[in-house]
Formats: C-alpha cells, structure tokens, sequence
C-alpha cells in the first residue's frame, strides 16, 4: 500500500491531475485550449508509474486484494479525472488488472 501511494505521490498525481485534468478538462471548460504539449510531456512519465502500480496490484476486488486500502482511495479520485480524457486509454493499455479494477470500482 505504502509503495502505491509513494508512486502516485512522486509520479502520477503530478502529471495525471495539474497537467492532463487540467489541460483537458479545466481549461476548455472556462473557454480556453488544451496546452497539447503540456498534455504530452504529461503522458510520457504516466505509463511508468501506471504500470509500477500493476507490478503491485491483485486488481481483485481491490487493489490490494480482498480488503480496501488506502492504495484503492489514492487511486479511485485520480481515475475518476483522468477516465474522463483521451489520454487514459493511452496511459493505460498494458495494465490489465488496473482496468479491471477500475471497471469495478467505477
């Protein structure tokens, strides 16, 4: 649990919510344009910290295994953004047990 939420803190909430939520879903919703590049050297590191979260998931019900943990409520509000872009199923293809789970939870 502690490793998930050590790389949602160091690699994936930065990229995932100030600069892909923000570029894709704040920005046009108050008249302005998505800031391509910036959504694109978000993505680059996303993959990385995504698919470490992988490496660490059961994905059965929840993160962890049978029992909720924190991991599944740092992950949950970060999905429920960034599900809402393009760029999640970029971000995601080679995390099978991340989309399961996330087709779960959501």
């Amino acid at each position: 649990m502690r490793q998930i939420w050590a790389i949602i803190y160091s690699y994936f909430y930065g990229p995932a919510i100030e600069n892909i939520v923000i570029e894709r879903l704040i920005v046009p919703s108050q008249g302005g344009q998505t800031d391509e590049a910036t959504v694109k050297n978000a993505i680059a590191p996303a993959p990385t910290a995504i698919e470490a979260i992988e490496s660490l998931a059961a994905g059965s019900p929840y993160l962890l295994g049978s029992e909720a943990s924190i991991a599944n409520f740092y992950v949950i509000p970060i999905f429920i953004y960034i599900s809402q872009t393009p760029d999640f199923e970029v971000i995601t293809p080679q995390t099978p047990k991340l989309r399961t789970w996330w087709e779960k939870m959501s």
